[in-house]
């Protein structure tokens, strides 16, 4: 059932990012990226203030703050993640581009940002600088690191 939805999801940003990919391109792969600091750190004030109430909860002896704090921690975690700036990252037979993500899914997607030829890609790791911006797989997701990957990969 995942898989369904990340496929139509795939396929929608396909249609979407199709009007500005030039004629005898087809898009072979996409990926989802964020653009910044790794999504390991943006996760780190969302665990710690997990923790923080897991903590306050069991250990009743604690000050009240202390719950507070963890609350306060979750939200700069979620909020960290929620503005970080997306991209998608699309492989066709000639380059690969990448576009800005509107965080809406109905608006439309612009023009790419960055357009790089197949011979011209670097080497795909945790990350890559792909148009002057250092891409990481959408919140370190499994999936969509394959997808980065795959959309990277030499061929």
């Amino acid at each position: 059932m995942f898989e369904e939805r990340e496929r139509t999801y795939k396929e929608g940003l396909i249609e979407r990012i199709e009007p500005h990919v030039g004629k005898g391109e087809k898009v072979q792969a996409v990926a989802v990226a964020q653009v910044g600091v790794p999504p390991w750190l943006q996760a780190l004030p969302l665990v710690a203030g997990l923790i923080l109430i897991v903590v306050s909860v069991i250990v009743g002896a604690l000050p009240g703050w202390v719950g507070i704090v963890g609350a306060l921690l979750v939200l700069v975690g979620i909020a960290a993640m929620s503005v970080a700036p997306r991209r998608v990252v699309a492989r066709t037979n000639r380059s690969v581009m990448v576009f800005a993500l509107p965080r809406s899914q109905r608006a439309t997607i612009g023009a790419p940002r960055a357009t790089v030829g197949l011979d011209e890609l670097p080497a795909a790791g945790g990350s890559v600088e792909l148009g002057g911006e250092r891409l990481w797989a959408n919140f370190g997701s499994g999936i969509e690191r394959d997808a980065l990957a795959e959309v990277l990969a030499p061929k």
